[in-house]
C-alpha cells in the first residue's frame, strides 16, 4: 500500500477532491482531525521550540530530549552524505 499526501490550499474544494478520488477503485480517502497539523521538515536545518512557561525538564527528561536530537543530527548529516550509519545487520549483531 502507498499513501499519497494531499494539500488541499481551498477548504470549498476539499469535498470534491474527496469525492474524485473515491470514484478511484483500490483508493481509500482517510481525513485527518481538523486539529491535527501536518509538521514539514524544511532541509536539515532544525528549529528551537520555546518551552515557555512549561516546567523545567527533570534529568531523565533532559538525557532524552538530547538523545533524540542527536539522533536527528546523526539522520541529517547522513542524509546530507556526511555520515554513514550502521545497517541493521551491523546493529543487530551488535547486540
Amino acid at each position: 500500500m502507498r499513501l499519497l499526501l494531499v494539500n488541499i490550499k481551498d477548504p470549498s474544494k476539499e469535498k470534491l477532491v474527496a469525492d474524485i478520488l473515491n470514484e478511484i477503485e483500490g483508493v481509500e480517502v482517510r481525513r485527518l482531525p481538523k486539529e491535527a497539523t501536518m509538521p514539514g521538515r524544511r532541509g536539515s536545518k532544525t528549529t528551537r521550540v520555546s518551552r515557555g512557561s512549561r516546567a523545567p525538564l527533570d534529568p531523565r527528561e533532559e538525557k532524552f530530549v538530547k538523545g533524540l536530537t542527536r539522533a536527528f543530527n546523526e539522520m541529517d548529516e547522513h542524509i546530507a552524505g556526511k555520515r554513514p550509519l550502521k545497517t541493521l545487520k551491523e546493529v543487530l549483531d551488535g547486540l
